[in-house]
């Protein structure tokens, strides 16, 4: 009985993860990698095939610091999202992730988190793992540091899945500073209340 009740009384931390969409995208993925390395967080990155190609060493260092990597189709594409036909798309970029860091990846998030069930079904035979959100940061949307960390703040709890972009839509070199501003306090907020930032196993 006694040691049931010292097991009762064991904190446990809560879990949550932060997860970055659209990238690598530079200098802004790298920064924000310094960030994690400084608050010794973890984060899962959904990258687009297209980016890794553009910057392969940024991924290499993503997986190398502890974080995990995700599919987030080549190109970004609306047409082809929509239209369910991300077939090619999914297996182009695993290729290259693969080639690039000798890792296959068995995650996937579809842009704009939008998965027919043709899409659906063809993940589920291929043994991948969707991975949703239950809170957005509306960082996409050029809202400032502080909308973005207030915003994350209000919602969090055990288990949460934020979504954040360190790129946006597969092009190169586009502003996520808020991104980036919004990190360090919201880390720091989110640690002294005992949350463990983690990844999204592989």
């Amino acid at each position: 009985m006694k040691e049931e009740s010292n097991l009762q009384r064991k904190r446990i931390d809560p879990e949550i993860f932060l997860t970055f969409d659209d990238g690598p995208n530079e200098p802004y993925t790298s920064q924000i990698l310094d960030i994690l390395k400084n608050f010794g967080a973890k984060a899962s990155f959904f990258v687009c095939g297209r980016c890794v190609e553009y910057s392969p060493d940024v991924v290499q260092r993503i997986l190398n610091e502890g974080h995990s990597i995700g599919n987030h189709s080549y190109s970004h594409s609306m047409v082809l999202t929509f239209m369910g036909f991300l077939k090619r798309e999914i297996e182009k970029t695993d290729n290259i992730i693969q080639k690039i860091t000798g890792v296959r990846t068995n995650l996937f998030r579809s842009p704009w988190g939008m998965t027919t069930p043709w899409i659906k079904s063809y993940l589920k035979k291929n043994k991948y793992k969707i991975v949703s959100w239950d809170i957005n940061s509306y960082d996409w949307a050029g809202v400032s540091a502080r909308t973005i960390e207030d915003g994350i703040l209000k919602k969090i709890k055990s288990g949460s899945v934020v979504l954040l972009h360190d790129g946006k839509e597969a092009k190169f070199h586009r502003n996520r500073s808020q991104t980036v501003l919004a990190l360090p306090p919201l880390l720091e907020n989110l640690i002294s209340r005992g949350f463990i930032c983690k990844n999204i196993s592989l």
